[in-house]
């Protein structure tokens, strides 16, 4: 009888553990939108997020220093990040004279 992993690739389906680990990755999305979907500011809503071994990356525009971290800090101790990489620019909303 043929074990579950030559099934797989039998069949052409990921592996268990590649499912287990692209759950896991949406799951942890999933899970920092939904912190940063309950600031009381815009642009911190508007932050997108890649999670990938372990790391989770904050991406967007914020339109101060305060709100880049208040966007970190609302992703902080979530079960399986081990680094959160804040990529978000910081640029103000006023343009410079």
């Amino acid at each position: 009888m043929a074990s579950i992993v030559e099934k797989t690739r039998e069949t052409g389906w990921p592996e268990p553990t590649a499912i287990s680990r692209r759950h896991e990755k949406e799951t942890i999305e999933a899970r920092a939108t939904r912190r940063l979907c309950r600031s009381p500011y815009r642009s911190v809503r508007l932050v997108t997020c890649d999670f990938h071994e372990g790391m989770l990356t904050l991406r967007g525009r914020v339109s101060s220093y305060y709100l880049k971290q208040i966007a970190q800090t609302a992703v902080l101790g979530i079960e399986g990040v081990e680094e959160i990489n804040n990529h978000l620019e910081v640029r103000s909303p006023f343009p410079r004279r």
